[in-house]
């Protein structure tokens, strides 16, 4: 197997679409099809699953990912030690965020960071994780700044974002129809979940509990793409965070409407504030917090728009993809 196809197979798990991904590659969608399964005939194992237009990650891709991952990674560090030995290092950012914000908030963050002149000098080097992984990395100091859902003593946070979270059914679910629902409209559904210690699974299980609700729980999957692969396969329902691959499966995605507001969970950035900062570091943290911060408003929920969807400028609840 080569580099080039252990790089196109990460890029398509990410992104569960071929056209989506080849772009993103900069390659043509045939020749991402060619890479994938010559290295599915290496390995001797179907790595996605190819229905339609829609592609999901087999058992054995599922597997194969993480040690991918580790693998693009290491070469990543590998690539940051030479620059480091070329004293480039002080005008690159490592930057950890989640997956549910990869597309719809850290790009246009991006963008518009750049848009200063002064900030072109500054190279990003960017990590995904969980949550949990985001934060534990800022501690230990292997990222410079991070977001994140959760924090602790010795980070410091500034809130950033407040994330609807929704109910997430199949297509055909009788729920579908409704523009918002309530955890006692889903209280005996079958869940499927995250695994314990997720900050959302935690976040749940106290909702639940404040509710006098005993959750049905299903399946714990330990990241978002895969418990949304079973609400589309009709094993049961999920809460969820808008994530990319929401728009492209056979589901709808309903707000939870609690006493009047949208359930959501926060998202901060995070630091560790006795690290020494370099100017690029410092730069990219006060520009975050000058521009993106909602401070005062931790306790505040926004207000549901009159027919249930989440109230977000530009935009409506994602609902549904046919095909």
């Amino acid at each position: 197997m080569t580099l080039l196809q252990l790089l196109y197979f990460e890029t398509l798990a990410r992104m569960l679409h071929y056209t989506h991904a080849a772009q993103e590659l900069h390659i043509s969608q045939p020749s991402l099809s060619y890479a994938m399964n010559e290295l599915e005939k290496e390995l001797g194992v179907k790595l996605f699953l190819r229905e339609k237009r829609r592609i999901a990650l087999t058992p054995y891709g599922q597997r194969f990912l993480p040690y991918v991952q580790k693998a693009l990674s290491c070469l990543d560090q590998g690539k940051l030690s030479l620059q480091t030995m070329k004293g480039e290092e002080k005008n690159i950012l490592h930057l950890g965020y989640f997956h549910s914000i990869s597309s719809s908030f850290v790009p246009p963050l991006i963008e518009s960071f750049y848009q200063a002149p002064e900030h072109r000098r500054i190279h990003f080097q960017f990590m995904e994780g969980t949550s949990y992984e985001i934060y534990s990395q800022v501690k230990e100091g292997k990222l410079d700044l991070g977001f994140s859902t959760h924090h602790g003593p010795g980070i410091q946070t500034c809130l950033v974002m407040k994330q609807p979270l929704y109910l997430v059914v199949p297509l055909e679910h009788p729920l579908a129809k409704k523009n918002s629902v309530t955890f006692n409209d889903f209280a005996k559904e079958p869940i499927i979940g995250l695994t314990r210690g997720s900050n959302l699974r935690d976040q749940l299980d106290r909702t639940f509990l404040s509710h006098h609700i005993a959750p049905n729980l299903v399946f714990e999957v330990q990241e978002c793409n895969a418990a949304l692969q079973y609400i589309d396969l009709k094993f049961g329902v999920g809460i969820l965070p808008e994530i990319p691959t929401l728009h492209t499966a056979r589901v709808v995605a309903l707000p939870i409407a609690e006493k009047e507001a949208t359930f959501i969970r926060n998202v901060f950035l995070i630091w560790d504030p006795d690290r020494p900062m370099s100017p690029a570091v410092e730069a990219v943290r006060d520009f975050i917090v000058d521009h993106y911060s909602l401070k005062g408003q931790e306790d505040s929920l926004p207000v549901p728009t009159p027919d249930g969807r989440r109230n977000k400028p530009g935009g409506t609840a994602p609902r549904h993809k046919e095909g």
